[in-house]
């Protein structure tokens, strides 16, 4: 069997995670002085919250840490019947040979209100024999009275020459060679996620097209990254009136190359930023307007009505040019 290269190259202690430092100082000092807080870690995707919660149990419990460390997925129990049961019947179980234990709550942010208000009063009630580690994509979405019970650390996206370094060793030990573009190309695509490069080295490793030298252009086509060029004829079609070829392009992008709207809207706004038609009043315009959009389909509108929206209503800005 294949170990995912998310596994089988995860950080097993503190020292091994790279991206966090200031993080990592200040958990080093909670286990050398054996004062580990509450705490909720936020920040993007593959950044390495999870990784970092159990890279601390096992610094701070060492090998016997799973009797010590309760993971949860709180998107997929994120109700309050299982903060009073599954939660409450853990946190109340007495410590033997620990002053506490940790349970580690992924996804916070996916919880109900009244189940977060539900754990802060299990977090009250246990505190002297239970440490909770809270981690969450938006933190805005996490009730206050949990925020200041916590200490928050904010995993900022990894750079990309703190992941060049990475990409190269795991290559090397996974006999893939990568040329020095390919890695950059990797470790800037990949948006600051550390799981999106290893699954992205994992299929170029069992992909059955690789090829012996992997390119740049390799690494976006596994990506699957969006091609600027529809991008740009989709703005074209927009910034010469053609409503009905917009609507036709931008269901070519979602329904037949699988493009996602975040990268749509990601390169929508870069190719507006470097706009040399549009003033930069007007650039300021459509971007607010494309962060509208943003909001709205994360809040749960249709995607493909938003962006056809979005894109039919350029035609305004760019005929002010004309």
């Amino acid at each position: 069997m294949k170990t995912i290269f998310a596994e089988k190259y995860r950080p097993q202690t503190l020292d091994d995670v790279i991206g966090q430092e200031d993080a990592i100082a200040s958990l080093k000092g909670f286990i050398k002085h054996d004062k580990v807080p509450h705490m909720l870690f936020t920040g993007p995707a593959g950044t390495g919250k999870t990784t970092t919660a159990v890279a601390l149990a096992k610094d701070l419990y060492g090998e016997n840490w799973k009797e010590y460390f309760l993971e949860m997925n709180a998107s997929d129990d994120n109700g309050i019947n299982t903060i009073r049961e599954k939660v409450k019947s853990y946190a109340r179980i007495k410590v033997i040979g620990r002053k506490y234990k940790i349970i580690f709550m992924d996804e916070c942010d996916n919880m109900t209100k009244d189940a977060q208000s539900a754990l802060r009063r299990i977090i009250e009630m246990y505190s002297d024999k239970c440490r909770f580690i809270l981690s969450c994509n938006y933190p805005n979405k996490i009730i206050d009275p949990i925020k200041d019970r916590c200490v928050v650390f904010r995993f900022k996206s990894i750079k990309p020459e703190d992941m060049v370094s990475t990409i190269d060793k795991i290559s090397k030990a996974e006999d893939l060679v990568l040329t020095d573009k390919a890695q950059q190309e990797l470790s800037l695509l990949s948006h600051g996620s550390m799981r999106l490069v290893l699954n992205t080295l994992y299929k170029l490793k069992y992909g059955e097209k690789t090829p012996d030298t992997i390119t740049e252009t390799e690494i976006r086509k596994s990506l699957c990254y969006l091609n600027d060029k529809d991008i740009k004829q989709m703005v074209f079609f927009a910034k010469e009136g053609y409503l009905d070829k917009i609507d036709t392009a931008l269901e070519d992008l979602l329904y037949n190359k699988g493009y996602t709207t975040i990268e749509i809207i990601r390169a929508l706004r870069r190719l507006l930023k470097e706009s040399e038609v549009l003033s930069t009043k007007q650039k300021i315009q459509a971007l607010v307007g494309l962060g509208d959009v943003d909001f709205r389909i994360a809040e749960g509108a249709t995607p493909d009505i938003q962006l056809k929206t979005y894109v039919s209503s350029l035609i305004l800005l760019y005929e002010e040019n004309k």
